[in-house]
């Protein structure tokens, strides 16, 4: 019965491949894994591991039903795949779940991702002090995405490359990554793609699982798994069945090995991000494309030249869109820049506005309390006050003109046509004159009577 759940599921497979293989053609992981590229061992790296390994070894008598896996039958035609599950798919492995590898051997992709975006670039130019235009940080921004890519494809000293991802996956996979750096507007450049089931399993076998397993080659015996040997992708499909694969991928289970052969716990990382049907895409995938043992994969070289029955590599272009530097008004960036000068200009207009209302009111008010001036000078005594005329009428409409001036050695007055002049001839002595206003002169009568 399990046989035929086994072989029901591959015959969906196999259906929903033959329906979605128009869309991205799929081709056979080829050559020696990534580590025996770098000649490195599985314990002197940090490349394909996820710090999870299987559980131990069970005592006698304990059984390992715990570990199956029931597989889901109603396997989609499409896969829609995000830029986060692309990312986890291909990048996860190395780089880990937040992009920050573990230095110094596998280096963060965070700031690598920061300088592809403008907004950034500008804020780190202005923390050190410098001034950059929007179209010169625009185009530092272009060439940090440029050689982000082109790392993508075509890998570095100790990064393998990538190029079975197509333009609209590495897309994909940058937006993701400036989500996961923080760069301002991330959320809304994220991308998707429809992709087969099959494809997903080509995914993470030439991403992760190619990282530690030659494509094809004997498989060792349990003496040389003990020394550090991993098995060829080639021979997994015959070594377990679904079921097993699934729950080693996911759960972990032990191996045989060493000399005399005893179950152990194996090296190999659980990769519990991902699902059972993702881990039996894998399956799937090396099913339909056998591995291909092929020649040593250099970085940035293209995989060897395939038959016509497993179709061609899809090649990877960079598709690179330059940042358009838009006219203000229409771009955010520019619109951020300009709005501080658009509030200065504000404050000073409004400032202007009120200076100027402030010192048309004063002459206003000014001019409203301007009247007569009486001045009066004696020996020993100075009086000035400024008074309006009794009359009521005002000043401006008719010319003020001198009364009369009388000038000596102690008395000098100005008065306007409405005043009156009063002489205190009980000072003859003193030659005393004083010139009031006919209100004043009132107010000093009426101040004398009460006292």
């Amino acid at each position: 019965m399990k046989s035929l759940a086994v072989v029901f599921i591959l015959t969906t497979l196999l259906l929903s491949q033959a329906v979605g293989a128009k869309d991205i053609p799929v081709t056979v992981v080829a050559g020696q894994s990534w580590l025996n590229h770098l000649h490195r061992t599985l314990d002197e790296t940090s490349m394909g591991k996820t710090d999870r390994l299987g559980p131990a070894v069970p005592g006698t008598g304990e059984a390992l039903s715990g570990w199956q896996r029931r597989l889901s039958a109603d396997v989609p035609q499409k896969v829609t795949l995000q830029g986060s599950d692309l990312y986890r798919l291909n990048c996860r492995a190395c780089h880990g779940e937040w992009g920050l590898g573990t230095p110094p051997e596998i280096n963060s992709v965070i700031n690598p991702t920061r300088a592809t975006s403008v907004a950034v670039t500008m804020e780190r130019m202005k923390k050190l002090g410098m001034t950059i235009s929007l179209a010169n940080a625009a185009e530092l921004a272009n060439q940090s995405r440029s050689a982000l890519l082109q790392r993508m494809h075509n890998g570095g000293a100790d990064m393998p490359p990538f190029p079975h991802l197509n333009a609209a996956e590495a897309r994909a996979i940058v937006a993701y990554l400036n989500q996961l750096a923080s760069v301002p507007g991330a959320q809304r450049e994220q991308a998707a793609v429809e992709e087969s089931p099959v494809r997903v399993g080509e995914h993470i076998v030439k991403s992760t699982c190619h990282i530690c397993h030659n494509a094809a080659g004997a498989n060792p015996n349990p003496d040389q798994l003990s020394n550090g040997a991993i098995p060829p992708l080639s021979t997994l499909t015959a070594r377990t069945t679904l079921q097993e694969f699934v729950r080693k991928v996911r759960s972990g289970a032990p191996i045989t090995m060493g000399t005399p052969p005893l179950p152990g716990r194996g090296r190999m990382p659980v990769f519990y991000y991902l699902s059972e049907n993702e881990a039996a895409d894998v399956y799937l995938y090396l099913t339909l494309y056998p591995p291909y043992a092929g020649a040593v994969l250099d970085p940035g070289m293209p995989p060897p030249p395939l038959d016509q029955a497993t179709g061609n590599e899809t090649p990877f272009v960079l598709d690179i869109e330059p940042t358009k530097v838009l006219p203000p008004g229409k771009g955010t960036e520019i619109r951020i820049v300009a709005l501080p000068f658009v509030v200065e200009l504000f404050v000073t207009l409004l400032l202007t506005g009120g200076l100027v209302f402030t010192l048309l009111e004063f002459r206003r008010l000014t001019a409203k309390s301007e009247g007569p001036t009486v001045l009066v000078i004696g020996s020993g005594n100075l009086a000035l006050d400024v008074t309006h005329s009794a009359s009521g009428e005002g000043h401006d409409q008719r010319a003020p003109r001198l009364n009369k001036l009388a000038l000596s050695d102690t008395v000098a007055a100005v008065v306007s046509t409405d005043d009156q002049v009063t002489s205190h001839s009980q000072f003859p002595d003193t030659d005393y004159c004083s010139y009031e206003s006919t209100w004043l002169a009132r107010q000093l009568e009426s101040e004398d009577r009460v006292a």
